[in-house]
């Protein structure tokens, strides 16, 4: 008997899948009949980046799906294999996600899918088992890479050496990272795409310095260096925290058309070279056009704290002088008097703009696009005379690039400088540009210092509010929010309740992130009541000004309890009805304070009475759990 829904045309199911998990059409479709199979393998063969294309392997799929359902009819349907183009793997905060990486890998798996095109690791860990397969994929089957070394391969050469312990083996994974990546520089690599994040190492590793010719030789590396250039490589992404990667992969990218560099330092942080060579750096005319002629587009984040890496910058950019479209942001988080000169504590205006941060000559410069983020003191007047200058400017007139936003932040005492061009990619809504001051990545233990305040952003919520779907409230990975910053918030909050404006200021947010310290680590901190109920009050107003909230991340889940304890629970009993996925970081049940035990106690009553509808829940905390009666989706993350 033909059901309704197989009656229907193969376009509209096809429609209906793609918005379908993998996983979920193999549990409830795989194996009906042949059009079913068929169709679903032309799903899973679609490789358009999006979040469900391909197989996803991230935090919320059990390893007994993957194992019953996936690594069973791989190894059983060739066909389905066979029509897997992408996979992405995203194994940070999952146990499941390690047995799946190691089943994927140790006995090379994923060599099964013979038409894999695009593979997307984000935590890579296995170093052996896994840089094995991606040796043969690079060079015979993949187009599109990204590759994310785990923070765990590095931090354990650095404490078994701390300790004196034998690391004979960590030393040869990190061999092996070294020589793959000369192998992905190299003519026995096909990728069109490629990013790569070795930004975890220390500060003075050696991987970073794995492309130069003093490593080939001192490894013993010859077999690469007459074939170091990859030739198909078109579009990189590197994230790193030596900048001499940058120098000296130049030489081995002959056809790249786009760059992107995130550097997670300062920008001249263990460079080619020093301080002293400055006014030899400034002399320099070097270009890189006969090594990357074909290269278009350069984008580049970094942070700067002293004069000479101002000149280092210029010269960046002006060995990259042919390019059409740049993108530059810069960072500078550090007031120290002692160490700004002359280019420091100059004005960030459009004079500054022009000889610092871009080329002495741009012949084919179309699209230029900045964002700078500076500590400083800055007056009313400062503002619209930073502004006023890109419009009395004959280079920004002649481009037409006049228009730029100045915000300055009060309460963590920055500026915030960022172009609105008309003619950038970007322009058709100024509110993207306010972007950059809130998608800054993080750094290791500095990170948390790179946001805004909330008083900035929720002052001018007036501006954007059409465009935000998602609020992230930034905090000290360490230390509790700045209170000052807490009340100037809920004075704004206030007033917008008391006008009545809240559910339409706020009517497409689904998502809200109230801190940003999301670890099992993350453990329970006894603050002031007054400071509790400050916080309970902003995370209160922001919960029930929304009205379709989905997806809840609170950085400790008895925060929520003191929205109960401090304020009301008439605020949010309502709008967290419809949560789906809630995030929380939750003290052990066995040991601590009977206050700790109290607080994790209370977590399942709590759930029950405010969220009903709550399907997933991502809990971080140190111990096991004593309970798993629930029947909503757990995902245990233990600490061991």
């Amino acid at each position: 008997m033909i059901t309704t829904i197989e009656t229907l045309p193969n376009e509209i199911l096809l429609h209906i899948f793609s918005y379908l998990p993998w996983f979920d059409m193999l549990t409830s479709l795989w194996s009906l009949n042949i059009r079913f199979n068929s169709l679903i393998c032309s799903t899973l063969s679609i490789d358009n980046n999006s979040l469900n294309s391909g197989l996803v392997i991230t935090h919320g799929l059990s390893y007994n799906k993957c194992r019953s359902i996936l690594f069973s009819l791989i190894s059983n349907c060739s066909s389905l294999a066979s029509s897997i183009q992408r996979i992405y793997f995203d194994g940070r905060s999952s146990i499941a996600c390690d047995l799946s990486y190691e089943w994927l890998f140790t006995n090379k798996n994923i060599l099964r899918f013979p038409n894999l095109k695009s593979l997307i690791l984000i935590r890579c860990e296995s170093i052996e088992p896994t840089i094995q397969s991606l040796s043969y994929l690079i060079e015979h089957q993949l187009d599109n890479l990204t590759l994310t070394f785990d923070d765990q391969v590095f931090k354990r050469i650095h404490h078994l050496t701390r300790a004196s312990l034998p690391t004979s083996h960590i030393e040869n994974e990190m061999i092996m990272i070294k020589q793959f990546l000369c192998k992905l520089f190299s003519d026995q690599c096909q990728l069109i795409s490629f990013r790569l994040d070795i930004s975890n190492e220390s500060r003075d590793g050696s991987i970073h310095r794995c492309l130069s010719s003093s490593f080939y030789i001192f490894s013993n590396l010859i077999s690469y260096q007459h074939q170091s250039y990859c030739v198909t490589l078109r579009y990189l992404y590197i994230r790193i925290n030596q900048i001499r990667f940058l120098e000296d992969l130049i030489e081995h990218v002959p056809n790249l058309e786009k760059l992107s560099v995130e550097l997670d330092c300062s920008l001249g942080s263990f460079a080619s070279w020093r301080k002293s060579n400055v006014e030899i750096l400034k002399q320099s005319k070097t270009n890189w056009f006969n090594k990357i002629q074909k290269l278009k587009y350069f984008s580049l984040k970094t942070f700067i704290y002293e004069d000479y890496e101002f000149i280092y910058l210029k010269w960046l950019l002006n060995n990259l002088n042919y390019i059409e479209k740049l993108q530059l942001h810069i960072k500078h988080d550090i007031l120290n008097e002692r160490i700004c000169h002359n280019i420091m504590k100059s004005l960030i205006d459009a004079n500054f703009i022009r000889q610092y941060c871009l080329p002495d000559l741009i012949p084919n410069l179309i699209y230029f696009n900045f964002y700078i983020y500076w500590k400083c003191q800055l007056s009313f007047n400062d503002i619209e005379i930073i502004k006023n200058s890109f419009k009395i400017h004959p280079f920004f007139i002649s481009y037409q690039w006049t228009d730029v936003t100045c915000l300055f932040d009060p309460i963590i005492e920055c500026q915030h400088l960022f172009s609105s061009f008309n003619n950038t990619v970007q322009s058709y809504n100024s509110f993207i540009n306010y972007s950059y001051i809130f998608n800054w990545p993080p750094l290791y233990n500095i990170w948390y210092n790179l946001y805004p305040s909330l008083y900035l952003f929720l002052e001018r919520f007036n501006d954007y509010y059409r465009h935000v779907s998602c609020i992230k409230v930034y905090k000290n990975s360490i230390q509790d929010f700045n209170k000052t910053d807490l009340l100037m918030s809920l004075e704004i909050l206030s007033n917008m309740k008391e006008n009545n404006r809240i559910d339409g200021l706020f009517r497409n947010v689904t998502k809200i992130q109230f801190g940003t310290y999301f670890d099992r680590r993350n453990r329970y901190n006894h603050l002031a009541i007054d400071q509790n109920e400050i916080r309970a009050k902003i995370l209160a107003y922001l919960i029930s000004m929304t009205v379709q909230l989905k997806y809840l991340l609170v950085e400790r889940f008895e925060w929520l309890l003191h929205i109960v304890q401090y304020t009301s629970d008439k605020l949010i009993i309502n709008t967290l009805n419809t949560v789906q996925y809630a995030e929380f970081c939750l003290s052990s049940c066995h040991y601590g304070c009977s206050e700790q035990v109290r607080i994790g106690k209370n977590l399942v009553p709590f759930l029950s009475t405010y969220m009903p509808h709550l399907q997933t829940l991502h809990l971080w905390r140190p111990g096991d759990f004593p309970w798993t009666s629930t029947k909503i989706n757990i995902i245990l993350l233990f600490a061991f």
